[in-house]
């Protein structure tokens, strides 16, 4: 399906300002993409919004605001609680040499994850139907995006970290942020097995909100 009027300039924008190149293919995928989202969002409830400019913004350009530390690093890619693919499918549609796996326990969720990855043909990206306490093996980094707070993740995490592994936790205001390293801090048995440390983020056409992510580092 082609895209609505301005979408297409848009995505556009977004990706160059992003520092991610733009050909038919990723454009064509983006279009599908969108299609399938408002599709099954009349019945699963996926984003919260009937605006396709907000999903642009919101969650494709938000997603892959954390393109630039992922795009020279190799291994596996683990998103948790990924739910409307975000932000492991945006990821996926612009650079096949990622392997992503999304892990999602709702059924319907999880669904339509499978069928994006069909539909869109993105051959680097897996479905984990399970909660994220059943998921087997290590990861090289793991993605959460609005999951849990950084305590609560840091402890589901770290035992599907291999060693010198990242978490990359999506957050908002730093005050808030603060809080939640504050607790994960006096929390975490012996906080020097980890490096932690908070970077700004630039998502396009978002100017009025604080987006900032934090990066948990294993040694």
């Amino acid at each position: 399906m082609p895209f609505m009027k301005g979408e297409r300039d848009l995505l556009s924008y977004g990706l160059h300002a992003l520092g991610i190149g733009v050909n038919q293919k990723i454009m064509d995928r983006f279009s599908l993409f969108i299609e399938e989202l408002f599709l099954w969002n009349s019945k699963t409830n996926l984003v919260g919004t009937s605006s396709r400019r907000e999903v642009i913004i919101r969650h494709i350009f938000d997603s892959l605001s954390v393109y630039n530390l992922l795009k020279n690093r190799k291994g596996s890619i683990l998103d948790v609680g990924a739910g409307a693919g975000f932000p492991s499918i945006p990821l996926a549609i612009v650079d096949d040499t990622l392997s992503i796996y999304a892990v999602e326990r709702r059924a319907r969720r999880a669904s339509f994850l499978k069928n994006a990855a069909v539909l869109l043909k993105i051959d680097n990206f897996s479905v984990l139907e399970c909660d994220m306490r059943d998921v087997k093996g290590l990861f090289d980094t793991i993605l959460a995006r609005g999951v849990a707070e950084l305590a609560r993740l840091y402890d589901f995490s770290k035992g599907l970290m291999k060693e010198r592994s990242m978490i990359i936790a999506f957050k908002g205001k730093i005050t808030e942020i603060e809080k939640e390293v504050a607790r994960l801090k006096g929390k975490a048995a012996d906080n020097r097995e980890i490096n932690l440390r908070v970077q700004k983020v630039k998502v396009p056409c978002l100017d009025e909100e604080e987006r900032n992510i934090v990066i948990i580092e294993t040694k």
